[in-house]
C-alpha cells in the first residue's frame, strides 16, 4: 500500500514539473525618443501603468526606446494592447496607440521569420539540385 501511494505521489510531482506552461504572448513596443521627450515622459514611467497587468520590461539607451510585455491571456492582441491608457507624467495620460511608435507581436512575427527562412532555405536547396545536374551533364559530355 506504501508503495501504490508513494509511486502515485511520485507520478504526480513528475507531472507537474513537466507540465506545459500556458501559452504566452509577447508584443514589442517601440517608441521615437524625441517624441517621449516632447511629452515628457520616458519609457519606466510608461511601464509603471502596464506594469500591474502584465509582465514588463522597458528599454532605453542609445537607440529607440521600447517596452517588451508578456501576457498569458490568448484574447489580447497589439490592437487591444494599443488602447490601453497609460500615464505620460503626473498630469497627463493617453491610449498607448497615441504614443507607441510601432506595437510588434512577436509570436506572429516569429511566424512570419520562420517561413521565410522555410522558403529561402528550399529555394536554394533547389537551385544547388539545378546546379548539380547542369555539372553533371558538362562531365558526361
Amino acid at each position: 500500500m506504501k508503495n501504490l501511494l508513494l509511486t502515485a505521489l511520485l507520478f504526480s510531482i513528475i507531472s507537474l514539473g513537466f507540465a506545459k506552461n500556458p501559452s504566452e504572448k509577447t508584443f514589442l513596443i517601440i517608441f521615437n525618443k524625441a517624441e517621449l521627450k516632447q511629452m515628457k515622459t520616458s519609457p519606466e514611467y510608461i511601464e509603471l501603468s502596464l506594469m500591474n497587468l502584465f509582465d514588463t520590461k522597458s528599454f532605453s539607451g542609445n537607440s529607440d526606446a521600447a517596452i517588451l510585455v508578456k501576457t498569458t491571456q490568448e484574447s489580447i492582441d497589439k490592437c487591444l494592447l494599443g488602447d490601453f491608457i497609460i500615464r505620460l507624467n503626473q498630469t497627463t495620460i493617453a491610449t498607448l496607440d497615441e504614443v507607441a511608435f510601432q506595437i510588434v507581436d512577436l509570436d506572429k512575427s516569429k511566424g512570419v521569420y520562420q517561413t521565410l527562412v522555410s522558403d529561402f532555405e528550399a529555394k536554394i536547396e533547389k537551385s544547388s539540385k539545378k546546379a548539380n545536374k547542369f555539372f553533371k551533364l558538362n562531365e558526361v559530355l
